[in-house]
């Protein structure tokens, strides 16, 4: 038998004794079945991984969408995508995880359908995932999730559009700096910071009074991107206030933002 032939036949062999690892007992050989299925880099490996995407360890799953992930685009892309329309919600949702670090933009629409999804936990993943691939069309979608039950769905929408930056996200951006979750206005106001939309001005000014010195941190910041001269005494006023002399980031988080509005107006005055 020539050699690559018998280097071939043992590359199989090694699948098959790693595919039988995965049905193992123990949670522990499963997952490190999965993580050498990912050094082997063969196609034929996909099917065995995606399978392994349901384990109810979620070490395990996470080894397999990252076995896949090292697999490649090129090999994997539709295993994935037919495992985000299996029938178990922990294979969706990890099917999930592993498009967002692909990163391959053939998976933001099926991605965007799956935001529909009953289970929170997939919802959230997808979110997660849009966020990490970064399309216009995923805005629509990640608009209208940031009305889902589950808070983490929420800041995961907010973080995606963010990252996007388009235009048409300032306004629902701006509603959920009231949000009841402060992981939420958190996230909403560091958006709108990415987002650089002026328009938002007002709403960062109001929430830099917000209750939690997190949310007031990321308004800070925030105003620092988006804001002008007219911010400062705002700005200032943080600097100053007696709650914030506990939290020393919203401070110099504030005196940052200042400096930086003061930098941009000498250079704008040097223009004229």
């Amino acid at each position: 038998m020539p050699i690559w032939k018998r280097g071939r036949r043992k590359k199989t062999e090694e699948i098959k004794r790693l595919a039988r690892s995965l049905e193992d007992s123990e949670a522990r050989t499963r997952w490190e079945a999965a993580e050498t299925l990912g050094r082997v880099a063969s196609a034929k490996a996909g099917p065995t991984l995606a399978k392994a995407l349901g384990d109810e360890h979620p070490f395990v799953r996470w080894k397999a969408a990252e076995a896949l992930v090292n697999l490649g685009a090129k090999r994997v892309l539709y295993i994935l995508l037919d495992a985000l329309q299996s029938d178990d919600p922990l294979c969706r949702a990890s099917a999930a995880d592993a498009l967002g670090q692909l990163g391959d933009k053939r998976a933001v629409l099926p991605l965007c359908q799956a935001l529909a999804s009953e289970s929170k936990w997939v919802r959230w993943s997808v979110a997660e995932a849009l966020s990490k691939v970064g399309d216009q069309r995923a805005v629509p979608y990640l608009i209208q999730a940031l009305g889902d039950e589950m808070a983490w769905v929420r800041r995961s929408a907010a973080d995606a559009l963010g990252k996007i930056g388009d235009p048409q996200v300032s306004s629902p951006l701006v509603g959920m700096l009231d949000d009841e979750s402060a992981l939420v206005r958190c996230s909403a106001a560091r958006a709108l910071g990415l987002a650089g939309e002026s328009s938002a001005v007002l709403a960062l000014r109001q929430a830099l009074a917000d209750k939690d010195a997190q949310v007031r941190w990321q308004a800070a910041w925030a105003l620092g991107e988006v804001g002008d001269e007219r911010e400062l005494p705002f700005l200032e006023k943080l600097l100053n206030h007696e709650e914030n002399t506990f939290h020393k980031p919203v401070q110099e988080a504030a005196q940052r933002s200042i400096d930086r509005i003061k930098r941009r107006h000498r250079a704008t005055l040097g223009r004229r």
